[in-house]
């Protein structure tokens, strides 16, 4: 399937595609647009947008456009869910949401700034958003049960 979105990706966006290939469309194709043609182009060839001011799949108020396809998927996982408000914290003004949104900023902000391509932003980010979602998972994971010491006998 093919999706489309505004040039100039940042780490909603990344995180909105990390989303679509992961969970939702692993064999999506992603366009990045001038922010003009982003509607026409899904209107012409059946794309579905994102990330845009006219589409469904969006930021609004203080829900990311990650928060909007947990929400329109109905994606239950837990992990998503830890992982959308660490994410929220991040792009929102809401930066103490989590204790580790305001890591996930700057992280973000860094790889941004070292590279200049969209496809290649999104690309970097993947591992980072591969390693934030096992955090989540294992921060909702049960503690182990501890082993119980043996009597030593006489």
């Amino acid at each position: 399937m093919r999706w489309v979105t505004r040039a100039g990706a940042r780490m909603d966006r990344a995180s909105m595609i990390w989303l679509i290939k992961k969970m939702i469309d692993p064999e999506a194709e992603i366009a990045f647009l001038a922010e003009s043609q982003v509607m026409v182009d899904a209107e012409e060839t059946g794309a579905t947008p994102f990330h845009h001011p006219k589409a469904e799949l969006r930021h609004t108020g203080f829900r990311t456009g990650f928060d909007s396809l947990v929400t329109q998927y109905q994606l239950t996982d837990p992990a998503l869910a830890v992982m959308a408000l660490a994410l929220r914290g991040a792009e929102t003004t809401d930066r103490q949401l989590t204790p580790w949104s305001v890591g996930i900023r700057a992280i973000g902000s860094g790889i941004r700034a070292l590279h200049t391509d969209d496809g290649e932003y999104v690309a970097a980010m993947a591992p980072v958003l591969d390693g934030l979602y096992r955090f989540c998972q294992d921060t909702l994971a049960p503690a182990p049960t501890p082993e119980r010491p043996t009597a030593e006998r006489d």
